[in-house]
């Protein structure tokens, strides 16, 4: 209700429109006090049928409002857990390669039915009916799938992480402790007989251009395009081919 905006009484009435329901305000109150104790006992949960249409309505997972699940659907909490990574870089990779879109609105749906969509997006639009819009947004979405799929699968890219490391460390420590990260400066800075200031300018300097030396080999291997040289091969066998075709005529 909070990330939409919305009012007890504005919530009821939209839950009411989209359900063709007849609940009132002091039924949300209610929902809102689930597990608080009261003169007469303590208040549980709405009936399932109800958690259903809630959970439809905000397009989370029912496990997601009772608590069995921090993430807001099920598919989304394995995904986690499986990568490791928190939802908001999750939800960035599927919304960037359009699987959320591809795959219905709901993560829960998006799951089940993901080798379903994989199946329709390989080779482009593979369905002949399809319209040329939806055509076009396949393609669109199978490129976007192997931009991730070709950056991610890099052999490159464990060294790029790999190098990024310290400075997500050093990243860390400045926004988490501003102090510690000035004590440990002032510390490398004493060693090295060089002002603080300096020395952190180095070091973050140096590191940056560590990790852009990796992400530019990771670019080059994992989306290869062709050097000056090879191009200027490929223009002089065009160039053969269109004396051969000539000379054949």
């Amino acid at each position: 209700m909070d990330e939409r905006g919305l009012t007890q009484l504005a919530f009821v009435g939209q839950l009411n429109r989209q359900f063709l329901t007849k609940y009132h305000q002091k039924d949300i109150s209610r929902w809102l006090n689930t597990g608080n104790r009261t003169a007469s006992g303590v208040i549980g949960f709405p009936k399932y049928e109800t958690m259903m249409l809630i959970a439809e309505f905000f397009n989370v997972d029912v496990g997601y409002l009772t608590g069995e699940s921090d993430e807001e659907t099920f598919s989304m909490q394995r995904a986690c857990d499986f990568t490791g990574l928190d939802s908001t870089a999750v939800r960035n990779i599927r919304d960037w390669t359009g699987a959320g879109a591809s795959c219905g609105a709901k993560d829960g749906n998006a799951g089940d039915s993901q080798d379903g969509v994989d199946d329709t997006l390989d080779g482009g639009a593979a369905d002949a009916d399809m319209a040329p819009s939806d055509a076009d947004d396949a393609a669109a979405r199978e490129l976007r799938r192997r931009t991730i799929d070709a950056f991610l699968g890099s052999e490159e890219f464990p060294k790029l992480v790999g190098n990024m490391l310290t400075l997500c460390e050093m990243s860390s420590m400045w926004r988490d402790s501003p102090e510690k990260f000035a004590s440990v400066m002032a510390s490398v800075a004493e060693e090295s007989d060089l002002q603080a200031g300096f020395t952190a300018e180095l070091m973050v300097n140096a590191f940056y251009g560590i990790a852009n030396v990796s992400f530019q080999q990771l670019l080059h291997n994992a989306y290869p395009i062709p050097d000056r040289s090879k191009i200027n091969d490929l223009d002089d066998g065009a160039a053969d081919d269109g004396d051969t075709s000539r000379s054949g005529t």
